[in-house]
C-alpha cells in the first residue's frame, strides 16, 4: 500500500509540474495597447490595438472603462500563432474603433486581462472645426490638400497632407505620384481614420509628404488623382461583380514662397532644422589612455525636418597631442510625426602621441532655428583626459637596467711601475672604446631620424590623398541635383559650371578644368558631343542645324551613367581607415 501512494504520489507531482509549465507562459503574457495616433479632432475616430502575447480563445479584457470618454464603435479579435528560426510567436490582438465623448487631454485607461494590466496611452482631441472645404459634408466623395506653411527658407521641411474623403463604400484606391522639379521628396506615411462632418460619416484616407526645395522663387505644387473604385453590389446569383464604377478626384495645387538663405548666414553653416542634437559615444575607457593606442570617439547628430545628406560634416579638429582618422560617415532618416528626422553618424580615431593631461576640444555646429528664427549652437563640451606612458617603454626600462654590464672589484698590483705601464693602457683602450661607442650611436640616432621622417612624409601624403579622395564621394550626389536643377532653369552657363565641378569630383587625383579635359578623361563619344554642342550654344549662339541641338536629357542621363564609384581615381580610397602602423 505505501508502494502504491508512493508511485502514484511521483505521478501526481509531475502531473502538476507539467500543468503548472503548460499553464506559466499565459501567466508571464504582456498586455499592451497602441493607437494610431494620439492627435485627433472630435468627430474623428480612433484605432485601439490591445495585445496579449499568448492565446485567448473565449475571453477578453475588460473594455468598460473606456466607455467613460469613448464610444466603441467596433471590437473584433485576431490571433496569430507561428514559428520563425525555431522561436515561436503567439500573440491575441483586439481591434477597437472608438469615437471620443469630449475633447481635450484623454488619457486611456490601463486595461486588465486576469492578472496582466496594460500600459496607458494619452490622446489629445481637439474641437472639430466647422469651416473648411465648400463640399465638406454635402459631396459624398471630395479631397482636401494642406500645407503646414506658406512660405518657408531654401532647404526647410514643408509638410503636405493630401486626404480624400468618402461617404461611399471604395475599393482598389490608387494616387498618383508626387513629382516636383528642384526639390527632394519623401513620403512619409498613409493613414486612415473615420470623421463626421454635418451629421455624414466619412471615410478619411490621408497621405502626408515632406518636401525640401532645393532654390528660392515660387514653388508650385502640383494637383495629385486619387483614383478608386465603387463598391460592387450582389448580382441576382448572389455572386460580387468584379468591380464598380470607377471615380476620379483631384486634389488642389499649392503655391509656396521660398525664400533664399539669410545674407548674414554663411552657407558653411546652413542647415534649417527645428531642433538639432549632438551626442557621442567612446569605443573604451577615457581614464586609461595610453600613448599610441586608438581610441574611436561617435559622434550622432539628429536634426529634425532634415534628410541624413543635407547635415552638414563636423569640423575635424588636428592637434599635435593626437593624430585623427575619420571614417566614412552614415546617413539615414525615418519618418517621425512632425515630418522626417535626419541622422549624421561620424567616427573618429584618435592616437595620443604623449602622456600627461590631453585637452579633447568642444565640437560645435551651428544651425538656423526655423521655429524661433534665429541661430541656434549644438555643442559638446570639452574634455581632459589623462594619457599614459606607452607600455612598450614602461617595460623596456628595467630590461635595460638588467642588461647593464657589471662593475667588477680587480685585485691591484702594489708594483709602481706595472701599475702606470696598465693605468695607461687601460685609459687609451677605454678612449678608444669611447670614440667608437659614439660614432655608432651617433650613427644609429641618424639612421632612426631618417626612418622616422619617411614615416611621417608616407603618412602625410597618404592622409592628404585619403582626404582628396573623400571629398568626391560626399559631394558627387549633391553636384549632379545642382547640375539638374540649373538644367531646368534652362540656365546653360551654371550648369556648365556645375559639370566641371562634377568632373573635378569624379577625378579628384587629375581634376579637369574644361569640359573638353574632363571629355577626353570620360571617353564617352556621346557626352563629347553634347560638351561640344553645349559650348557652341554658349559661345556662338544656338546651332543652326537642328541636328546638333543640345539634348539636356542625354546629356543628364549619361552624366548619371558616368557618376559610379568604380573609377580608380574614387575606389582606391576604399570605404575603412588606412592602417595606423603600416609595415
Amino acid at each position: 500500500m505505501t508502494r502504491y501512494f508512493y508511485k502514484n504520489g511521483f505521478l501526481f507531482t509531475a502531473l502538476l509540474i507539467l500543468t503548472t509549465v503548460g499553464i506559466s507562459p499565459l501567466s508571464w503574457a504582456e498586455l499592451t495597447s497602441k493607437v494610431n495616433r494620439t492627435v485627433l479632432d472630435s468627430n474623428e475616430t480612433l484605432q485601439l490595438r490591445v495585445r496579449l502575447d499568448a492565446q485567448a480563445f473565449t475571453s477578453e479584457p475588460d473594455f468598460t472603462p473606456l466607455q467613460t470618454d469613448f464610444e466603441i464603435l467596433s471590437n473584433s479579435r485576431q490571433q496569430q500563432y507561428s514559428s520563425v528560426n525555431g522561436k515561436a510567436v503567439s500573440y491575441t490582438d483586439w481591434n477597437l474603433t472608438l469615437l471620443p465623448k469630449r475633447t481635450g487631454i484623454i488619457l486611456i485607461p490601463s486595461l486588465k486581462y486576469k492578472r496582466e494590466i496594460s500600459n496607458a496611452v494619452e490622446v489629445t482631441v481637439r474641437a472639430a472645426t466647422t469651416s473648411g472645404s465648400a463640399a465638406a459634408g454635402k459631396q459624398p466623395i471630395y479631397t482636401e490638400t494642406l500645407v503646414d506653411k506658406s512660405a518657408v527658407y531654401i532647404q526647410e521641411q514643408i509638410i503636405l497632407t493630401h486626404r480624400l474623403y468618402t461617404s461611399v463604400q471604395l475599393r482598389d484606391y490608387s494616387l498618383s505620384e508626387l513629382d516636383i522639379p528642384g526639390t527632394i521628396v519623401q513620403r512619409l506615411g498613409d493613414s486612415q481614420f473615420q470623421k463626421v462632418i454635418n451629421g455624414r460619416n466619412y471615410l478619411v484616407l490621408e497621405v502626408r509628404y515632406a518636401i525640401f526645395p532645393q532654390s528660392s522663387g515660387k514653388l508650385d505644387i502640383p494637383p495629385l488623382r486619387f483614383g478608386a473604385y465603387e463598391a460592387a453590389s450582389r448580382s441576382q446569383f448572389g455572386s460580387f461583380s468584379s468591380r464598380g464604377n470607377r471615380i476620379f478626384r483631384d486634389t488642389d495645387a499649392k503655391t509656396i514662397d521660398i525664400m533664399a538663405r539669410p545674407a548674414h548666414v554663411p552657407a558653411d553653416e546652413w542647415m534649417p532644422s527645428s531642433k538639432v542634437e549632438l551626442t557621442e559615444q567612446w569605443s573604451g575607457d577615457l581614464d586609461s589612455l595610453i600613448v599610441g593606442e586608438p581610441i574611436t570617439r561617435t559622434v550622432r547628430i539628429n536634426a529634425q525636418g532634415l534628410t541624413g545628406a543635407q547635415i552638414l560634416p563636423l569640423p575635424i579638429i588636428e592637434s599635435p597631442n593626437y593624430k585623427v582618422y575619420p571614417d566614412q560617415p552614415q546617413l539615414e532618416e525615418q519618418a517621425i510625426g512632425d515630418g522626417v528626422l535626419g541622422t549624421r553618424t561620424e567616427s573618429l580615431a584618435l592616437v595620443p602621441n604623449q602622456a600627461g593631461e590631453l585637452v579633447i576640444p568642444a565640437i560645435e555646429m551651428r544651425w538656423w532655428d526655423t521655429k524661433n528664427q534665429r541661430m541656434q549652437t549644438a555643442r559638446l563640451p570639452a574634455t581632459k583626459v589623462q594619457v599614459g606612458p606607452s607600455t612598450a617603454i614602461v617595460n623596456n626600462a628595467p630590461l635595460l637596467a638588467a642588461n647593464a654590464p657589471l662593475t667588477t672589484m680587480e685585485p691591484l698590483d702594489l708594483n709602481p711601475e706595472s701599475a702606470g705601464f696598465f693605468a695607461s693602457a687601460e685609459s687609451a683602450e677605454a678612449s678608444m672604446l669611447v670614440k667608437l661607442s659614439l660614432l655608432f650611436n651617433a650613427l644609429l640616432l641618424a639612421t632612426i631620424a631618417l626612418l622616422l621622417l619617411g614615416r611621417r612624409k608616407q603618412r602625410t601624403i597618404k592622409k592628404t590623398s585619403n582626404e582628396q579622395k573623400t571629398s568626391p564621394l560626399l559631394n558627387l550626389k549633391q553636384q549632379l541635383k545642382a547640375i539638374e536643377i540649373e538644367a531646368n532653369n534652362n540656365n546653360l552657363m551654371a550648369m556648365r559650371d556645375g559639370i566641371v565641378a562634377w568632373g573635378q569630383c569624379l577625378f579628384a587625383e587629375t581634376p579637369p578644368t574644361t569640359l573638353k579635359a574632363l571629355s577626353l578623361l570620360l571617353d564617352d563619344a556621346a557626352l563629347q558631343q553634347q560638351f561640344a554642342q553645349l559650348d557652341r550654344q554658349l559661345y556662338k549662339g544656338e546651332a543652326e542645324s537642328t541636328e546638333d541641338k543640345l539634348d539636356i536629357s542625354l546629356l543628364l542621363q549619361r552624366l548619371k551613367q558616368q557618376s559610379t564609384f568604380s573609377r580608380s581615381s574614387i575606389s582606391s580610397s576604399g570605404n575603412g581607415l588606412k592602417p595606423l602602423y603600416p609595415n
